[in-house]
């Protein structure tokens, strides 16, 4: 019955939000759909269930049935309006994956018999699949390959149809730990802001978000071989522990060792900062929290932050930065729906 009952809601427009799942929107269409999912509270949830199991829809990866019967218990328990205590996100994921994807299944099926009515003679275009994380979430992917990828907040993720079939390859925009399984003729790469990571089998971060003019990769274990798409003279091989840093906008590469682990333990759900400038530290509270953070001094990002975050709200961590960076947060809870809270810090 619960299946039957989300399929019947949202047939209308279904097959617009699987392209939308799927990457195959063009620019305004895209705005179109999601001004319509954002509209309505109940169908950006399942929107969001929707994208998540998607994931788990494009890869290897089966569930026992016990975890089957769990997840339908946790959505009909969400639907019904019963109070749970939150759990992990990456927990929400398997669990929720098994009973939405076959409600994408249904529709995939639907979808690709419709597609196949096109003539014959139209040209085959390569098709993408995207992971999409907004500010405030982190997921975890496996792709077609078996290999793990950890996306973090404000993060997307792409590969074409054909990822399997001679060169894996991903394009990054924002931040993803990368847990590659090797296979010996068959490379896996990831593009990020013309940066090119060459994966011989690894363990690896990369972040490259688009409002920052650098692209990071630290070396966790394994073997990595950096590149340029533009730059044929690019080349560099890291070493495990070491930290790459190249600046798009003098083309330069930097490198030094570090704790491998400070970088990638987001996925863990911690966010450790050493010795950090406070502009940094402000990037990614906004995506870690999905808030609004505004900064009327400009003398507030002199300051260094050191600390750990993992359970604490984040009303807790700006008056904890308040006393050890000596500037004043002050904070605006905006109750009007989808409004997000506000951060205003300036100099003591």
């Amino acid at each position: 019955m619960l299946l039957h009952g989300l399929f019947i809601i949202y047939m209308e427009n279904f097959e617009d939000i699987l392209k939308l799942i799927t990457g195959n929107l063009s620019g305004e269409d895209k705005k179109k759909v999601l001004a319509k999912i954002h509209a309505q509270k109940e169908k950006m949830e399942i929107f969001k269930k929707l994208k998540i199991s998607w994931a788990f829809l494009s890869s290897t990866r089966k569930l026992d049935s016990y975890e089957i019967e769990s997840a339908y218990l946790k959505v009909q328990d969400k639907i019904s309006g019963e109070k749970r205590r939150q759990i992990p996100t990456i927990k929400i994921v398997l669990k929720y994956a098994a009973i939405i994807v076959f409600l994408i299944s249904l529709t995939t099926i639907y979808y690709t018999n419709k597609q196949q009515v096109k003539p014959t003679n139209t040209p085959k275009e390569l098709s993408y699949t995207s992971f999409i994380t907004e500010n405030g979430q982190r997921s975890k992917v496996v792709l077609p390959d078996s290999s793990i990828v950890w996306l973090n907040s404000g993060t997307t993720l792409s590969y074409p149809g054909n990822f399997s079939e001679q060169h894996r390859k991903v394009s990054l925009i924002g931040q993803a730990f990368f847990q590659v399984t090797h296979r010996e003729n068959n490379p896996f790469s990831v593009q990020a802001n013309g940066l090119i990571v060459n994966v011989l089998g690894t363990k690896f971060d990369v972040d490259a978000y688009p409002e920052n003019d650098k692209v990071s990769v630290v070396l966790e274990s394994g073997k990595v071989e950096l590149g340029h798409k533009g730059f044929e003279s690019f080349s560099y091989t890291m070493k495990p522990g070491e930290k790459a840093t190249y600046n798009i906008v003098n083309n330069a590469l930097t490198l030094n060792y570090v704790d491998a682990d400070i970088y990638s333990s987001w996925k863990d759900g911690q966010l450790i900062f050493r010795n950090e400038s406070m502009k940094n530290v402000v990037e990614k509270l906004k995506r870690w929290y999905n808030i609004n953070i505004e900064v009327t001094d400009e003398e507030v990002y002199n300051s260094i932050f050191s600390g750990t975050i993992q359970n604490e709200s984040y009303e807790e961590i700006f008056r904890y930065i308040e006393i050890v960076c000596d500037v004043h947060c002050k904070l605006i809870h905006n109750y009007e729906e989808k409004a997000k809270p506000e951060i205003i810090i300036s100099k003591k």
